[in-house]
């Protein structure tokens, strides 16, 4: 199981870089308004900062679904892991209304791409748990099958 989370973050940390470095490359405008109205957002000038961001949240995003698919049975879990893809997919949406708006469209498109890219990272982690969710049931059901043919050949040899 570590071995198939460290491939996922083998795929998100060159995304969060790309969206750190996407998101750190705002128009002077953009830089501007960040320095002197929304401080609180100057980390995103820093390409490293804003990708260790992401990452982070993006990692604690993955500690919360592990322990959805480790807790909670097949059907449940598959319900959650939509949930979240449809909550990305929502939250990307209202990310493009949002830099469509005159202050947020003055950042620049390269900005606007780092923010769609974290939604995207959330649809590929939920993704990946989906599909872990189904080599789960595809486990116990080989596993079963197993037992059962093991069962019959005993059977076969007692009779």
């Amino acid at each position: 199981m570590y071995k198939k989370l460290i491939s996922l973050n083998a795929i998100l940390i060159p995304l969060a870089i790309i969206a750190g470095w996407t998101l750190s490359k705002s128009t002077i405008v953009g830089k501007v308004g960040i320095h002197f109205l929304h401080r609180e957002y100057a980390f995103l000038n820093s390409w490293w900062k804003g990708a260790l961001f992401v990452w982070g949240v993006w990692v604690i995003l993955e500690i919360i679904q592990y322990m959805v698919w480790k807790k909670k049975r097949r059907n449940i879990n598959m319900t959650l892991q939509a949930s979240f893809i449809f909550l990305a997919v929502l939250g990307l949406y209202y990310t493009y209304l949002d830099f469509r708006s005159f202050s947020h469209g003055l950042l620049g498109e390269r900005f606007h791409i780092g923010g769609y890219l974290f939604w995207i990272g959330w649809c590929i982690i939920s993704i990946y748990f989906l599909k872990l969710s189904n080599e789960k049931i595809e486990l116990k059901e080989s596993h079963s099958e197993t037992n059962k043919t093991q069962s019959n050949s005993n059977d076969i040899l007692t009779h």
